[in-house]
């Protein structure tokens, strides 16, 4: 059983410790960039947007704006 087997301990102290990377915000031409890589065929996520969808979206400069906006924001409060 478990409980009868030696946890060794030390092996967390040997763990180095390392800062959390920051975040490189989005910018239209890696959000564009990425949306393209998706496969439109693709079924949606839990949002119902499919990729195909956010192909067309952000051919629109005003509609990518906002989408990088959102998501930047989402960045910077921690969601």
């Amino acid at each position: 059983m478990a409980q009868d087997y030696h946890i060794d301990f030390d092996a967390l102290n040997k763990v180095s410790n390392k800062h959390p990377t920051e975040w490189v915000f989005f910018s239209r031409e890696k959000f564009i960039s990425a949306i393209a890589k998706c496969n439109n065929s693709s079924t949606p996520g839990p949002n119902k947007i499919f990729w195909r969808h956010l192909n067309y979206i952000v051919k629109d400069k005003s509609c990518l704006e906002k989408i990088i906006n959102i998501a930047n924001a989402c960045f910077e409060l921690g969601h």
